[in-house]
């Protein structure tokens, strides 16, 4: 298996749904989808979160999603309450509800398990590709030209 060399957002994202608790295969194929995602850069953070969500039976826990983000990974108070789509009241009254279940042992040990994640390299899933207008054209083209030979090889049989 060839290796896939992640970029530093990509891995950023993965340790995000790490620490949130996602697989790490699932994570890092997660990962890999959202990065190519075209609104990527202004919301990626907020689609992992969301991504999480979504793989959780329960939809996840937003006190210990707060938590998460502002204890082990460090995230400011904006980005934390973006990434979570609430406000930062909200954000707070999450806190406030986590820190009675977390301890900063809890963070630090769920940080040094996140920062020593190293990409396996798993490799992405096939994309299919869409058939674009130059596809189209060609295959048009080769049916075209089919179909003139068998209309010049009907002639010719006619004239025999």
């Amino acid at each position: 298996m060839k290796k896939v060399i992640l970029d530093p957002e990509q891995i950023r994202i993965c340790r995000l749904l790490l620490a949130l608790g996602m697989d790490r295969e699932v994570a890092e194929r997660q990962a890999m989808t959202l990065r190519r995602h075209p609104s990527f850069a202004a919301r990626g953070d907020r689609m992992a979160v969301f991504a999480y969500r979504e793989s959780e039976p329960g939809g996840g826990d937003r006190a210990r999603e707060a938590w998460i983000l502002t204890a082990v990974l460090g995230w400011e108070e904006r980005a934390s309450a973006l990434a979570l789509d609430c406000s930062r009241t909200a954000l707070r009254g999450h806190l406030v509800t986590a820190s009675d279940r977390y301890s900063a042992e809890d963070a630090s040990a769920l940080r040094a398990m996140v920062e020593s994640f190293e990409p396996s390299g798993v490799e992405p899933e096939p994309v299919r590709e869409t058939a674009g207008l130059p596809m189209i054209l060609g295959w048009m083209a080769i049916v075209a030209l089919v179909l003139i030979g068998l209309e010049i090889a009907r002639r010719l049989m006619e004239a025999s």
